[in-house]
């Protein structure tokens, strides 16, 4: 017996187009018709069965380069397209109903971590290829990356980004060029596969963020072919470097049907993901290019309604940084603390980098309060040693530093000890936690993960842990409050002590120099008498008359915690 077919919806916004038609796997590739309504919205039913199908539309074209000439296009609203050069549309029917996904969630109950206790965990799906009998010839996909959550989960990361997994153009890429920005990157898995990641994300008290790029899109998504200036700049208006392509026209208002075209676009897309996929934050990549405050506060706040009573954190890659992006007079909650990184790289790395002074004591201590650089809180910043658009730190200790072996790892963790013991949201670049060394690229840089065999690369996994640990169990670490309590500029010491209100208090002291420093005082400056825990070291001292006092080794950084 024939399945039972159901009348099944197709849809193009293209208001100014003609003789649209809908071609699909059903039928042979034979056009069908589409009607437009007054909305501008071209339709058709077509009868189908439960199943997968593929599809396009036939469009004569609008668009300034190809005016007057048939073209067919994916829908720019599928959720999954076909995994080849021809790029169709896939439609699935369950149910005599159109659907996005058959998932099943199962752990929207599980308590997730607030915004302000994140530890962020930036990832790139193709090169973290996680999972048993990994090899570096078989790319990434979701279903790897679960494999590799209970990895994760040990490290202590309650926080995933995901670089952008909406689809772009052939099977590896940065993701930053996006045929869709509602499809599902189909390298990397289907809906049901994204689905469930979050979900097992959730399951583990892990967060996942979505890395939206809403400031253009790819040269041959198919919006650009329908009616290039109905959602773009035919010129674009922006300076030569924020030029990334086919950027968005969020000024072009269709006074025929009373709507900013790309504005609803791009909305629809986002509470798509954050409804179907159950998103718990956005990065929103290139905000500077975006420009408009008002619209990023648009974005923002009906990001923030679709989730509801979940936690939901929205970010800004807004470089150079403008602090009155983020906080409670801004439109996102966070943005990327640039000044930050790129002292803390040149300090890490102990050579001129990037313009910055390495042991610029004042300026290392100024810019770890975010609220002495332009932002509000502390908590409206999010703070790196790298990220996927940075050398890795570890490459530029030999390749710039000429530093190597033990010196290098001795800098990095007093990188990452400055970069966790911080106020504000730490982010870290995968694979930066066990010392992966290659460089920056386009192409394919996968993990290495046998340098966790090594002695030195598991040394700094384990300080990683240790002090992501630290900091997510004392919520002095978590806290808004940071006071400089020693800057000895002479011989580059730092301390600073991190408390709340409920009489939590970390102190730390850091020797930026690569020499040994050797003994150092902390007095008269709030240190309670007792004993204290110094906890990277594992070692009680005692503070007597409010005086700490210890030594530090080349490069060593140290914290101590007040014993109740």
């Amino acid at each position: 017996m024939a399945s039972k077919k159901s009348k099944i919806q197709f849809e193009l916004l293209a208001p100014y187009n003609e003789n649209v038609a809908l071609i699909g796997s059903w039928n042979e590739w034979k056009p069908t018709a589409m009607k437009r309504g007054d909305d501008g919205v071209w339709r058709v039913q077509v009868p189908l069965a439960d199943g997968d199908y593929e599809y396009k539309f036939e469009v004569i074209s609008k668009s300034y380069f190809a005016a007057g000439q048939k073209v067919t296009v994916a829908d720019p609203k599928a959720i999954q397209y076909t995994l080849d050069s021809r790029e169709n549309s896939i439609v699935r029917v369950r149910g005599g109903k159109r659907i996005i996904t058959d998932y099943q969630w199962q752990h929207d109950d599980v308590p997730l971590p607030s915004n302000e206790q994140l530890v962020i965990y930036e990832m790139h799906v193709a090169d973290f290829r996680g999972g048993a009998g990994d090899s570096n010839n078989q790319p990434g996909t979701f279903t790897r990356i679960i494999e590799k959550l209970d990895y994760l989960a040990d490290l202590g990361i309650n926080a995933i980004e995901l670089m952008p997994v909406n689809e772009f153009p052939g099977h590896h890429s940065w993701g930053y060029a996006q045929r869709s920005i509602y499809a599902v990157e189909n390298s990397y898995g289907s809906p049901e596969d994204l689905a469930r990641l979050v979900d097992e994300c959730h399951a583990r008290g892990i967060r996942v963020i979505h890395d939206a790029v809403y400031n253009h899109m790819e040269t041959e998504a198919p919006l650009t072919k329908i009616d290039y200036s109905y959602w773009f700049y035919e010129q674009n208006p922006d300076a030569p470097e924020l030029q990334f392509g086919p950027k968005f026209n969020y000024e072009h208002f269709d006074a025929n049907l009373n709507t900013f075209p790309a504005r609803d676009h791009v909305m629809g897309a986002m509470k798509m993901w954050i409804r179907e996929f159950h998103m718990d934050g956005i990065r929103f990549d290139a905000t500077r290019a975006i420009k408009y405050f008002d619209l990023l506060n648009w974005f923002s706040d009906e990001a923030h309604k679709e989730e509801g009573f979940k936690p939901f954190y929205t970010i800004a890659e807004h470089i150079p940084q403008d602090g009155t992006i983020a906080g409670p007079e801004g439109p996102v909650d966070a943005a990327w603390h640039d000044n930050f990184y790129r002292q803390l790289s040149a300090t890490t790395l102990g050579i001129h980098y990037g313009g910055r002074e390495p042991f610029n004591t004042d300026e290392v201590l100024r810019l770890m309060d975010g609220r002495k650089d332009g932002f509000a809180s502390p908590y409206n910043t999010v703070h790196y040693l790298t990220n996927h658009d940075e050398v890795r730190t570890m490459f530029l200790l030999g390749a710039a530093a000429n530093t190597f072996d033990d010196a290098a790892f001795r800098r990095m963790k007093l990188g990452v000890t400055l970069l966790l013991t911080a106020p504000g949201i730490p982010m870290l670049w995968m694979g930066e936690e066990f010392g992966q060394a290659t460089d920056k690229a386009l192409d394919p840089r996968p993990l290495t993960w046998g340098l966790l065999d090594q002695e030195r690369n598991q040394g700094l996994f384990h300080h990683y842990r240790h002090l992501i640990q630290l900091r997510k169990g004392n919520p002095a670490l978590y806290s808004d409050c940071f006071e400089p309590i020693m800057n000895d500029r002479q011989r580059g010491l730092i301390a600073y002590k991190r408390w709340n209100d409920q009489g939590n208090m970390v102190a730390v002291v850091a020797n930026l120099k690569p020499q040994y420093a050797g003994k150092f005082e902390l007095k008269n400056v709030g240190l309670e008498d007792g004993v204290w825990r110094e906890v990277i070291f594992g070692y009680d001292l005692q503070v007597s008359g409010g005086v700490l006092a210890d030594t530090l080794a080349e490069s060593e950084a140290k914290v101590y915690i007040k014993q109740s």
